[in-house]
Order: C-alpha cells, then structure tokens, then sequence
C-alpha cells in the first residue's frame, strides 16, 4: 500500500485493484462493498488504520478527509455521522 488514495485491501481476491479517495462516492461505494457482511468495527479499524499510515507519511491532509466526509457523510444516520466526525477528528490530530 502507497497510500489511503491508493489503498489495496488485504481481503481482496484481486491484489491490483485499488480503491482511489479523489472520488470519495466511488471510494465509498468500493469499501461498502469490499467489507459488507463484516461489522462496523472491523471496517473502522481498517480505515482508521490506512488513513492512520496515510497521515504519518504525508499523504493525507485535512482536506482530503474533510473532503471524503463531507461526500459520505449525508449517506448515513445521525449516529454513523457522529461516529464519522470522531473518526475525523481523530485521523485529523495525527501529525
């Protein structure tokens, strides 16, 4: 993995198909399907995770996640939303 706008999931049968974050409904729309069937956890932790590596190598600002979240974010409920501003918050606090 290069990047969170290039990240590869592990769990893909197919290693080269990425998943590119300067589209965030298309990124959005390939890691709902990527992970459907697992739980909410183990999607988080996989996100927060990449964007975690993403931030400390430089390779995510604050306007790329505010960008990714303004996009999904009507997509969700008052609690997912609630959920998504603290993921927000907390990728944006790494330096």
């Amino acid at each position: 993995m290069k990047d969170f706008n290039t990240f590869t999931s592990e769990n893909k049968t197919t290693k080269s198909e990425t998943i590119d974050f300067s589209n965030p409904m298309q990124a959005f729309a390939k890691l709902a399907s990527e992970y459907e069937g697992k739980s909410a956890d183990e999607i988080m932790s996989a996100i927060i995770k990449q964007a975690e590596i993403s931030r400390k190598n430089g390779t995510l600002s604050d306007g790329d996640i505010d960008n990714f979240a303004s996009s999904v974010a009507p997509l969700l409920n008052s609690s997912q939303r609630k959920m998504l501003q603290s993921v927000v918050d907390r990728l944006k606090s790494i330096k």
